[in-house]
């Protein structure tokens, strides 16, 4: 005797429905029903007891794929190591052996023991013996269930569901027991397993005539998303030959992504020609609905791409008014006279000047990098200074990194930053200048204005093609600078050729000054250094590849480098802009560093407080941390006998 889920037809409120029920047969196809038993036991329990038996059976097997075999209900009519033995014939102690009490309602902090999430069901259980609550589905799930949206292959539950996504509720699934089919690798939480599906769906949004339920679709084109899932139900539409994802119901017809800079309109076609996805640059197929540019321009994205939450910020804009949804892009400052502005993050008047001679020592407040030509604000009373382009970064903006409107902010010490320092969430450099921010929550993104300064496409000094963000991480692509292997989709790439360039060297400064030369130094990799080896002439060093352990193994790094092809000149970038590139001497960082005591096995953390100096003195400082003169540009002074030559080297000294 095995039990089995398995749905019925059912008719509620002169509609029919898939409704699931437990069944017990020697046979799960078979008709006969027998009603459940009232009582389960603790899913808990159950997720116990199976540890149990294979530690007992083969304890090297305990963390790999098992099925639960225990019944949710009982009694059994097994005994003995059998499979489908009940958990009242298990001698160990730990097993719980009371059954869960049944409840109608529960209260606001509910938390269930088997899924960890607050789902409302339509009835609990609770454990007297654990303590804990449930979900009724969590509690009633069988063994194996047969479903109808995937009809040819029984779902087996299993436990210790590691991140896999569920195929209806499209959300990772981190829960004690979960349904799985191993032919298809199709996953579900128990809750999602066990929902009702109308046979037929009255959805005017999506396709004004009703809709059927279709339970095999294995070859069969979503006229909404243009593509063919065999892991999602089907409804058609037989009158227009009309196919449409139970996931595609209800598409919004109007959103607003971080890719393109209108708003986006849902088609059902697209004009004739030759269209690529502006999301993730593919060939969209003209016969199926996707996105276009409600403005009339030229860009296209496929359905799942718009909707992808990389891009998508999940704003439905069907009824908003499209002047509700603009961002201000006023001039950020205020204009005093001709040449002349306030800017919000500084007191005094700046004047508009053009950059004459280079001076080392003359950074920019809103990116930290020196004026190397063009024209900058210099304050009329201090030594404040900004590129034209800082002082004019929009204090919103969007961008196509992030879904969400970000925040123009300053690193500064006070009540909204109280550290004086932050790191771009996606270089990961620290900076002391301007930053975007957006944040809900604990979660937070940042974004320095050189990578907020990148856009979609971007035309790199470096390279001939345009770039552009993908959807996806390309694998095992590495940057053709620093050679270091990206397992993200945060980097720029091109679509016409395999070239790829991560962030960190997207926005270094392609052409530098140098204080000993009076030509541009342009950045280079290893494929421009020439046959003989080259030197730094900061630490008169070779400019060579090294291997560096990082980890997840060892691999090859192309130092990157700065070169003057007139006076055969080449320096390291870190020795020439330091490896804190972002960091404005003069600040003080309040903040705080990691750090393991080794002798209690627990990682602490400690605030600090330093003065970042410039690295100016005839004799270079030692540093405490590694014991090494400072070869960089800026030091960081912690006490008057503390000096540190990176941010990396204070947390070695706390370690």
């Amino acid at each position: 005797m095995s039990s089995v889920g398995v749905f019925r037809k059912v008719d509620v409120d002169e509609k029919s429905y898939w409704v699931y029920t437990l069944t017990q047969t020697d046979n799960p196809a078979s008709s006969t029903e027998t009603p459940p038993s009232t009582s389960f036991f603790c899913p808990s329990a159950r997720v116990r007891f199976l540890k149990l038996k294979l530690k007992e059976n083969n304890a090297d097997d305990v963390y790999r794929l098992h099925p639960v075999i225990s019944p949710a209900h009982f009694p059994s009519t097994r005994s003995g190591n059998q499979q489908g033995e009940s958990l009242l014939d298990c001698n160990h102690d730990k097993i719980c052996k009371l059954p869960v009490v049944h409840l109608n309602d529960v209260d606001d902090e509910f938390k269930c023991g088997i899924c960890r999430s607050s789902w409302v069901s339509t009835s609990y259980y609770a454990c007297l013996q654990c303590q804990e609550k449930f979900h009724k589905e969590c509690v009633e799930s069988p063994p194996e269930i047969r479903h109808p949206s995937h009809p040819f292959h029984p779902l087996r539950l299993y436990r210790e569901g590691s991140g896999k996504e569920c195929n209806s509720c499209e959300e990772s699934i981190y829960t004690k027991l979960y349904y799985q089919c191993t032919t298809c690798k199709l996953f579900m939480h128990p809750r999602c397993a066990m929902k009702s599906i109308p046979f037929i769906e009255d959805h005017p949004k999506s396709h004004p005539h009703p809709l059927s339920y279709f339970p095999t679709q294995a070859s069969l084109v979503c006229h909404i998303c243009g593509m063919i899932n065999n892991l999602d139900p089907t409804y058609i539409c037989i009158q227009c030959i009309f196919v449409i994802h139970k996931k595609c119901l209800g598409f919004p017809r109007a959103i607003r992504i971080s890719r393109h800079h209108q708003r986006l309109s849902f088609t059902p076609s697209l004009p004739p020609g030759k269209l690529f996805c502006g999301v993730c640059h593919r060939q969209v197929d003209n016969n199926y609905g996707a996105y276009s540019c409600s403005k009339g321009e030229a860009f296209f994205a496929h359905s799942k791409c718009a909707l992808d939450k990389k891009v998508w910020d999940g704003k439905v804009l069907d009824e908003v008014p499209e002047e509700d949804d603009i961002i201000d892009d006023g001039e950020p400052f205020k204009r005093i006279a001709d040449g002349i502005i306030l800017h919000p993050f500084h007191s005094h008047n700046l004047h508009l000047e053009i950059s004459e001679a280079y001076d080392e020592n003359k950074l920019c407040r809103g990116c930290c990098v020196a004026i190397y030509e063009g024209q900058f604000y210099s304050c009329m009373e201090c030594d404040y200074i900004l590129h034209e382009s800082c002082a004019n970064a929009p204090r919103m903006k969007r961008h196509p990194l992030h879904p969400y409107p970000l925040t123009l902010n300053v690193a500064t010490i006070g009540p909204d930053n109280n550290e004086g320092i932050f790191r771009c969430s996606v270089c990961s450099y620290y900076g002391t200048g301007f930053f975007y921010k957006h944040q809900i929550g604990e979660t937070r993104f940042q974004l320095d204005l050189r990578c907020a300064s990148i856009t979609q496409p971007f035309h790199y000094q470096g390279h001939k093609h345009p770039l552009f963000l993908p959807l996806e991480p390309r694998p095992e692509a590495r940057c053709q600078t620093c050679k270091y292997q990206s397992y993200s989709w945060k980097v720029n790439c091109c679509i016409e050729c395999d070239y790829m360039i991560c962030f960190r060297c997207a926005t270094l400064p392609y052409k530098v000054k140098y204080k000993h030369d009076s030509h541009f130094l342009t950045i280079c990799d290893g494929k421009e250094a020439s046959d003989e080896p080259d030197w730094c002439e900061i630490c008169e060093g070779k400019i060579e590849a090294i291997e560096e352990r990082v980890y997840y193994g060892n691999q090859t790094k192309e130092l990157r480098f700065y070169k003057c092809d007139d006076c055969c000149r080449t320096l390291h970038v870190e020795c020439l802009l330091g490896v804190n590139i972002y960091m404005k001497p003069g600040n003080t960082i309040n903040d705080y560093v990691y750090f393991t005591k080794y002798s209690f096995e627990t990682e602490c953390t400690e605030w600090i407080k330093v003065r970042i100096l410039l690295n100016s003195s005839l004799s270079r400082p030692i540093c405490t941390g590694c014991n090494r003169r400072c070869p960089f540009p800026v030091v960081y002074q912690q006490s008057e006998n503390e000096i540190f030559c990176s941010w990396d080297c204070i947390g070695y000294a706390t370690w």
